[in-house]
């Protein structure tokens, strides 16, 4: 995952992330993950088994970034199993606290995960060998591979963040911040190449109310040419 955008407003959590990828690593689109002690929902890669975003039941996510020009570590660990690590908890301190632990035991490439609940955004960042972990305040945070959280601002984003907007037309307007090629020297949230691209894209919006449904948009390819399929009913399954 290269993007990730969360807006807490109207009653919900709404995430917008785009991955990017190299095109012949294969994944599938969002299914239940059956964890140990939590039944989750996430698209998976087919390379390491992991995901870059997940839920849960209770509206919780957890979503991934790699840090761009970072180097690779050998033989560590897929930084994949890491949201689904984070959500297959009780609570959100559990799941934050087993993260935390996991990368104090063995060594792993440079990242960032956000993960939140209702009531609470936490960013663990993990670079240089040096790992932080911030509670975020904000209603709002964005943050990129090439962006540490608060750095970044979407092309965009205030229009998604207004207040009278209902869920379509919020998720509709995040839609158009992961559709940007860049230019102007801003960041490319969405890109394009023969080798390496945006390969998937999604926007969930998560209410806090959990008789609602919740919604989870998902592109197999570039949100800018490639159609969104919804499959936030699957969340009825966990």
């Amino acid at each position: 995952m290269c993007s990730l955008i969360f807006v807490r407003a109207a009653g919900a959590m709404f995430v917008a992330a785009n991955r990017d990828e190299r095109v012949d690593r294969p994944s599938s689109p969002p299914a239940i993950w059956q964890g140990r002690r939590r039944r989750l929902l996430s698209p998976i890669d087919h390379v390491a088994g992991g995901t870059w975003l997940a839920v849960d039941d209770a509206g919780r996510v957890a979503g991934l970034t790699n840090i761009h020009g970072e180097p690779a570590v050998a033989d560590a660990p897929s930084r994949g199993h890491l949201p689904h690590l984070a959500l297959d908890h009780e609570d959100t301190r559990r799941g934050v606290d087993a993260v935390l632990q996991r990368i104090d035991q063995i060594e792993h490439a440079a990242f960032q995960l956000v993960v939140a609940d209702r009531s609470q955004t936490c960013v663990i960042r993990h670079v240089g060998g040096v790992v932080s972990c911030v509670e975020w305040r904000q209603p709002v945070l964005a943050l990129t591979n090439q962006h540490a959280a608060g750095t970044w601002t979407p092309r965009g984003l205030s229009c998604a963040v207004r207040a009278d907007l209902d869920v379509a037309q919020r998720l509709d307007a995040l839609t158009k911040c992961l559709q940007d090629r860049g230019g102007d020297g801003l960041h490319a949230v969405c890109k394009h190449g023969h080798a390496y691209r945006t390969v998937s894209s999604s926007l969930l919006a998560l209410p806090w109310d959990r008789s609602v449904a919740a919604t989870w948009r998902y592109a197999e390819g570039p949100p800018d040419v490639t159609a969104f399929r919804d499959y936030g009913d699957l969340s009825a399954q966990l």
